[in-house]
């Protein structure tokens, strides 16, 4: 029985608008050969319709628009088959009545209705966040406004919100009451040294509470120079701000051999160039996850920084190296190369170097994660070309060009 009602529930409701669509169209269809029957061919049609529209023009709008809407309630149908929405139900039951025949009406309000209940969702956003979580936020922000709650993009659970004075809010989900205790402490730690992060309000358990940044993840640029520069800029300030010592939270990636991988040669020459190249460099205050979708954009200006979940002290290639693996991924090795030389140029006199061995720490980083994870992560940022057999080969392709440095 359950087996047959998903069906019932996934296409009856389409099915009636589809059909009350068809059915309006064919009414006045036949409605206009009546007429035209009894005005223009003698002996055809109802004599009683010959009667009264002897000698009468009939207004076309009154038989073309119901059916030009007809016309739209059957592709509302097609699209409520294909693809259940409410938000098309409820356009589907508002444009019934535009109908004018009962037989349509009908079947079109019908599987509105059904619709609606089929599809059950409130004018309310689905939260999911605990109940004890949510009676925190209300105590820590101020009662929130539950309509205003908006889920932003992450693998994790992080929603903006406001409260009911109007100030904007983000609670945030981290991997554990640990990871929220250290990410609340660098969070703060960066706004009072001035740093474009949020000042953390509070935690519970393992979520962290804090006041929204302006701004958004801006990935895809009109002009990758300005673009770059402000990441770069800003990096560097991070670079430079002094914070309590302590370590990144992220380990030093290990070298490995893809199983995917489609040269195999390449990545094991990657791999004795890792091991023969090693390097090191002074420590500073490192964000550790510096990549594209943890810089807030506003009017082409940096407005924000998130993710510090595994900020702390490290070599500053740490940071360059995740972001430069990030561009020639998502855009190509011109606008990572412009990342890398424009943040070389800001630090020259601070002695920075960088080799192609912090490009190879910086990929194997990134492989931690998975070619799969890699593209759905950005996909929800609008990257949404960026496949995983697209990403496998790009990084195969940036280490090829590595390895054959001379």
């Amino acid at each position: 029985m359950a087996s047959m009602a998903r069906p019932v529930r996934n296409y009856l409701p389409g099915l009636l608008v589809l059909a009350g669509g068809l059915y309006t169209v064919y009414y006045y269809y036949t409605y206009w050969i009546r007429v035209y029957g009894a005005l223009c061919i003698p002996g055809y049609g109802d004599p009683v319709k010959v009667e009264v529209t002897q000698g009468i023009w009939i207004r076309l709008d009154t038989i073309l628009f119901p059916t030009v809407f007809g016309v739209i309630l059957a592709l509302l149908g097609i699209m409520l088959v294909w693809k259940k929405k409410f938000g098309a139900a409820v356009v589907a039951l508002v444009l019934s009545a535009t109908v004018i025949n009962w037989p349509a009406f009908i079947l079109i309000a019908a599987g509105a209705l059904l619709g609606l209940l089929f599809w059950q969702k409130t004018l309310l956003p689905t939260i999911d966040l605990p109940d004890e979580t949510m009676e925190w936020v209300d105590a820590e922000a101020g009662l929130s406004v539950l309509k205003s709650f908006r889920r932003l993009p992450s693998d994790r659970l992080i929603y903006s919100f406001r409260n009911e004075e109007g100030g904007h809010f983000v609670v945030k989900e981290t991997a554990s009451a640990q990871a929220a205790e250290r990410e609340f402490k660098f969070l703060n730690a960066a706004a009072d040294q001035g740093l474009p992060a949020p000042k953390a309000i509070g935690m519970a358990g393992r979520f962290l509470l804090m006041p929204q940044i302006e701004g958004f993840p801006f990935l895809q640029p009109l002009d990758f120079e300005a673009w770059t520069d402000e990441i770069a800029g800003i990096l560097l300030t991070t670079h430079i701000t002094q914070i309590p010592d302590m370590k990144a939270h992220r380990p030093a990636a290990e070298a490995v051999i893809p199983g995917w991988a489609f040269e195999r040669a390449t990545w094991e020459r990657a791999y004795r160039i890792f091991r023969e190249e090693r390097a090191d460099a002074a420590p500073v205050f490192v964000h550790g996850d510096f990549e594209p979708a943890n810089v807030l954009f506003l009017d082409g200006r940096v407005t924000g920084i998130t993710g510090w979940g595994h900020a702390g002290s490290g070599p500053a290639q740490l940071d360059v190296g995740r972001m430069r693996v990030a561009l020639e991924l998502i855009h190509g090795g011109n606008v990572a190369d412009r990342f890398l030389n424009t943040y070389k140029k800001l630090s020259k006199d601070r002695g920075f170097e960088y080799s192609r061995y912090w490009d190879l720490l910086a990929v194997y980083g990134w492989l931690e994660q998975g070619p799969g994870s890699i593209s759905s992560h950005w996909r929800r940022f609008g990257m949404t070309t960026l496949s995983e057999d697209e990403v496998m080969r790009r990084l195969e392709r940036f280490v090829k060009t590595l390895t054959d440095k001379e």
